[in-house]
C-alpha cells in the first residue's frame, strides 16, 4: 500500500508542470466566457477557442503565438469583410468570394507565416456573417472577440502559476546533454569494443531538441522584450550546444568503421577513456544547469592530456606510416574533433557558470 502511495505521489509530482497548464488554461476560458457573456458579444465564443489556440507552455510562446493570431485575425478579417460586403448575394456569388480570400490569404501566408489564419478568418467571416448585420460591425466584433481571446491567454499564463521560458529553456537544454552524454558513451563502448558505431536513433531525436531549445529561447527573448519576464540564459548556449552536436556527428562519422588494427591497441583506449570523461562532464553541466550552480569540472582534462600524448607517441613511431592516405586522414580527424569536442563542452560549463553568477572552477575533481 505504502509503494502505491507513493508511485502516485511521484506520477503527480512529476506531472506537475502538465497539471499547472491545465489549471491556466482552466482559468483563461473560464474568465473567456465570463468576458464575452458581460460585454454581450454575439459570437463571443471564439474568444474562448483564441485561448485554447494561443495558451503555450510558456509566457513567451502564448505571446508569440497570440501575436501572430491577431495579426492574421486582423488581416482575414479585412480581407472577408471586403468581401462579404462586395460578392453578390448568390451562391455562386458567395462561392467565388470564397475562391479569392482563399487564394488571396494563402499567397499571403505563404509569403509572410504570421498570416496563416488570414484565409480561415476570412472565409469564417463569409460563411457566418449574420443576415442583415452591418459587415463593419461584424469585422470588429470577430477582431475583438480574438483579441480578448489573446489577452486572457497571456495574462493567465502571466498571473496563474507564471510559465516563464527561462526554466523551458534550462529543462530543454538539460534533456539535450542527456542525449549527449548518450552519444559519448555509446561511441566510447564502440571504441572498447573495437567494431564500427552502429546507428543511432539519438542523433535525428538530438537534432529536434536542439531545435527546441532554439525555440524555446526565442520565446524567452521575446518574454524579455515585452518586459513580461527575463532569464538569464546566455544565447551562447544554444550555439555552443549545436556545436558538440557537431563534434559527436564527425567523431561518430570516423567510427563508422573500426579503427585499424595496428593503432587500435595504442589509440583506441586513450579515446575512450576521453570520451567517457566527456560524457561525464555533459552530465555535470546538465546537473549545474538545473541547480543554476557552476560545473563542477572533472578529470576530462587529464583524459585530453593522456590522449595527446598517445596520439604524439604513435606520431613519432611510424605505425601510421603503413596506412592509406584515408585511413590516416581518419585517425587524425577523430584527434582533431575529440580535442574541439573537449574544448566545446568546457565553453559551454563556463556559460553554465555564468548563469549561476560563479567563476568558472578549473580545477579537476576525480
Amino acid at each position: 500500500m505504502t509503494s502505491i502511495v507513493a508511485r502516485t505521489r511521484d506520477f503527480w509530482t512529476r506531472r506537475i508542470p502538465e497539471l499547472r497548464q491545465t489549471l491556466r488554461v482552466t482559468v483563461a476560458a473560464a474568465v473567456a466566457f465570463a468576458a464575452y457573456k458581460a460585454f454581450g458579444l454575439e459570437q463571443g465564443y471564439w474568444a474562448i477557442f483564441t485561448v485554447l489556440i494561443v495558451m503555450q507552455g510558456s509566457i513567451g510562446g502564448t505571446l508569440s503565438a497570440a501575436t501572430e493570431r491577431m495579426i492574421g485575425t486582423f488581416a482575414g478579417a479585412l480581407l472577408g469583410g471586403v468581401a462579404a460586403a462586395l460578392h453578390p448575394p448568390t451562391t455562386l456569388g458567395l462561392g467565388l468570394a470564397i475562391v479569392l480570400v482563399t487564394a488571396l490569404g494563402v499567397l499571403g501566408a505563404s509569403i509572410r507565416p504570421p498570416l496563416r489564419v488570414a484565409p480561415i478568418t476570412a472565409v469564417i467571416m463569409l460563411l457566418t456573417t449574420p443576415p442583415g448585420m452591418p459587415v463593419t460591425h461584424f469585422v470588429l466584433d470577430r477582431i475583438v472577440e480574438i483579441g480578448m481571446g489573446g489577452v486572457i491567454g497571456v495574462l493567465a499564463t502571466v498571473l496563474v502559476f507564471p510559465a516563464r521560458s527561462h526554466a523551458v529553456v534550462v529543462a530543454r537544454s538539460v534533456a539535450v546533454l542527456e542525449r549527449i552524454e548518450r552519444l559519448l558513451l555509446s561511441e566510447a563502448q564502440a571504441l572498447e569494443r573495437g567494431e564500427a558505431l552502429a546507428p543511432s536513433s539519438e542523433h535525428p531525436a538530438l537534432r529536434q531538441a536542439l531545435t527546441a531549445v532554439e525555440q524555446a529561447m526565442t520565446d524567452a527573448e521575446r518574454e524579455r522584450a515585452s518586459r513580461l519576464a527575463d532569464h538569464r540564459i546566455p544565447p551562447a548556449i544554444p550555439r555552443t550546444l549545436w556545436r558538440v552536436r557537431n563534434d559527436l556527428v564527425a567523431i561518430g562519422g570516423v567510427l563508422r568503421e573500426p579503427v585499424p588494427a595496428q593503432v587500435a591497441a595504442t589509440l583506441a583506449p586513450a579515446a575512450a577513456q576521453l570520451l567517457r570523461a566527456e560524457a561525464e562532464l555533459a552530465r555535470r553541466c546538465a546537473a549545474a544547469l538545473s541547480a543554476a550552480m557552476p560545473v563542477e569540472r572533472n578529470d576530462a582534462a587529464a583524459a585530453l592530456v593522456a590522449f595527446t600524448e598517445t596520439f604524439g607517441d604513435l606520431r613519432q613511431s611510424g605505425v601510421m606510416r603503413a596506412l592509406d592516405f584515408n585511413t590516416v586522414g581518419r585517425i587524425f580527424g577523430l584527434a582533431f574533433n575529440l580535442d574541439g569536442l573537449h574544448r566545446d563542452l568546457n565553453d559551454l560549463a563556463d556559460r553554465i557558470d555564468e548563469i549561476a553568477g560563479g567563476v568558472p572552477d578549473r580545477t579537476t575533481v576525480p
